[in-house]
């Protein structure tokens, strides 16, 4: 690992509150009934989300998901998203020479498009 990779990943891990984590090619972090994983691919961040859904509602989710990754969704990121087992996962690769402050906002923009994606009762903002 490269001083500069683990100096960002430390950064990462303060941000997003992970405490007594140490700084890794492959991280994850279970956060509230979700997944954080940050792993560098190809010299560049990957930073996804999995979150566990109830079988019922696996489908509709998805494509409410799909519906909302327009290209500002990401800040210009490409987005993927799909279904593995019981959780959808929301995948973005940072762009290269990103930092820990971008990677926090990819989780933020992803936590909030799964949040959007995931309301039952279409009355309900969020």
């Amino acid at each position: 690992m490269d001083l500069q990779w683990q100096r960002q990943t430390e950064l990462w891990l303060r941000l997003m509150g992970a405490k007594g984590q140490a700084a890794a090619l492959r991280l994850a972090l279970p956060r509230a009934g979700e997944t954080l994983y940050l792993e560098q691919s190809q010299g560049r961040a990957r930073v996804s989300l999995c979150r566990p859904l109830a079988r019922q509602d696996r489908q509709e989710t998805l494509l409410r998901l799909l519906s909302l990754l327009q290209p500002d969704a990401g800040a210009g990121i490409p987005l993927r998203a799909w279904l593995s087992g019981a959780s959808l996962w929301l995948s973005a690769l940072a762009p290269p020479d990103s930092g820990a402050e971008q990677w926090a906002e990819l989780v933020r923009r992803q936590r909030l498009l799964l949040d959007r994606a995931s309301i039952t009762d279409p009355t309900t903002t969020r």
